[in-house]
């Protein structure tokens, strides 16, 4: 499916400015095999976040979960929460966009990974009109039935430095760049 196929599904800002394209930066992404263990200082993403209603809303939708909490703003602030309330996995949003294409952790973009679960912990809720920035480090790395497990931490942060989140994301990766080539060429999947 192309761009333009998914274009009729793009309604905020941030979704028109994303690429779908995964495998135009393929060449940036970090592999399992050059994850640097003996450096385990957090880094920050190459982008922020600023949350808008719109992006709560439509993400809600695109879950296709109604609550009135996560998409009727007028219902929201009249609630014991005082306004919006994201979807639990809406933070996998943020952190798509905050580490960005070319920066640690960017592996979670790539082409062919798969996702076997993540664990997080939420601190306190994110807001509309908050800017989240994330911090990074790898966690470990294992192989498990010959796959390649790769596991980072990701730390939300709003503009005051409040912790919002703790994730640790976790995906099957090829082990080398070789790997994703031949996944990008259509020569296997993950089966090594």
């Amino acid at each position: 499916m192309s761009r333009i196929d998914f274009e009729r599904f793009f309604k905020t800002e941030k979704q028109k400015q994303f690429s779908t394209d995964f495998f135009q930066d393929a060449q940036y992404y970090e592999v399992w095999s050059e994850i640097d263990f003996s450096d385990l200082e957090e880094v920050e993403g190459e982008n922020t976040f600023e949350i808008k209603a719109e992006d709560m809303k439509f993400y809600a939708e695109a879950s296709l979960d109604d609550n009135p909490l996560m998409v009727d703003e007028e219902y929201a602030k009249d609630s014991p929460y005082g306004g919006l309330v994201s979807h639990p996995l809406f933070v996998t949003q943020i952190i798509f966009w905050c580490i960005g294409k070319k920066g640690r952790g960017n592996w979670i973009r790539t082409p062919g990974a798969r996702n076997p679960g993540q664990h997080m912990e939420f601190y306190e809720n994110f807001r509309v009109g908050e800017i989240i920035h994330v911090k990074t480090c790898p966690y470990d790395r294992f192989i498990k039935r010959r796959k390649y497990y790769l596991k980072y931490k990701i730390d939300l942060y709003n503009q005051n430095n409040v912790k919002k989140c703790t994730c640790i994301s976790t995906l099957i990766l090829p082990k080398t760049r070789a790997g994703i080539d031949e996944f990008l060429k259509g020569l296997r999947g993950l089966d090594d």
